[in-house]
């Protein structure tokens, strides 16, 4: 009897022994497993990381793609733009240049007239190219001129010719009291910016250039500039007019350089750039307003 006491003793002991070493070996497991748990959450965010940076370096090899197509349009556009005076001065060139050729006045002052739009076109497009390389600085500009708000507004009208334009009607609206507010700014420089947005509102308003050309003209465009002070002590020139609009979630994508959204207009796709850059150089800004919908108005301000 007391050898099988003994023997079930001996037994039971081993039993707790081997419960023990199991229960050891499952802590192994259990902590194995946490372990795993862990690696398996830092792989998944490892691969979430991967996952994301692939797609920004997909963006930006889109973007890149594209940056380098509107790259290669605008030097297309420019050689085009460049090419069509040049041949036209050319043209009067020879005709000059003709010994048997007489010509009465009327020709020789369209001649003449001729010559100095073409060479003026030239110096425009080499003019843009130069600002759009200045575009990409952020330094300040010079605000050392106290000049009338309306006298920016009436001189870009008159720098931009937007006067002269037949196929538009323009106009200049002034808020109540606004002949009296001055400005510290650059007279030349906000000028130009203005007179970009005057720009642009000529030639998206032209109807012989949208689709093509084909487009009926049913009535006459039109552009207005209003100048107003914002609550905020601002000046704000806002440029409206009846042309073609941009899409709400272009408002941005249009302010890039090259950027041009109707391949049936000509231009260079960089106006806008130069115009935003020069806003924010002087203190101020331009944006589209997004809220209007008879074509395009862009609200370029200043401080005071």
């Amino acid at each position: 009897m007391a050898d099988e006491v003994s023997q079930l003793r001996e037994e039971l002991q081993q039993l707790r022994e081997d419960y023990q070493t199991l229960e050891h070996n499952f802590d192994i497991m259990s902590e194995g497993y946490q372990e795993s748990l862990l690696l398996y959450d830092k792989l998944e965010e490892a691969y979430q990381e991967l996952k994301e940076t692939n797609k920004q370096l997909d963006i930006a090899r889109h973007r890149a793609e594209e940056a380098s197509q509107m790259k290669t349009n605008f030097i297309q556009q420019i050689s085009h733009e460049i090419r069509t005076p040049l041949n036209i001065l050319n043209g009067f060139a020879q005709v000059l240049i003709m010994p048997e050729m007489e010509l009465d006045e009327a020709t020789q002052q369209e001649v003449t007239r001729g010559i100095g739009e073409n060479t003026e076109r030239i110096t425009s497009l080499v003019n843009k190219m130069l600002e759009l390389a200045d575009a990409k600085s952020s330094e300040e500009l010079e605000r050392n001129d106290d000049v009338p708000a309306v006298q920016i507004a009436a001189q870009a009208a008159d720098d931009s010719r937007i006067t002269l334009a037949s196929h538009l009607t323009f106009d200049i609206d002034l808020a109540e009291g606004i002949d009296m507010v001055m400005l510290r700014t650059n007279l030349q420089k906000a000028t130009r910016a203005l007179s970009l947005l005057l720009d642009n509102a000529m030639k998206f308003t032209h109807p012989a250039e949208a689709a093509g050309g084909a487009a009926a003209v049913t009535e006459k465009a039109r552009a207005t500039l209003r100048v107003s002070q914002t609550e905020d002590h601002q000046i704000a020139f806002s440029v409206e007019d009846t042309g073609i609009g941009v899409p709400p979630e272009e408002a941005e994508h249009i302010f890039e350089e090259f950027v041009q959204l109707n391949e049936y207009y000509n231009g260079t796709g960089i106006g806008l750039n130069v115009a935003r850059s020069i806003a924010r150089r002087l203190g101020g800004d331009i944006v589209l307003d997004t809220t209007y919908t008879d074509g395009a108005r862009f609200v370029f301000t200043l401080p005071l």
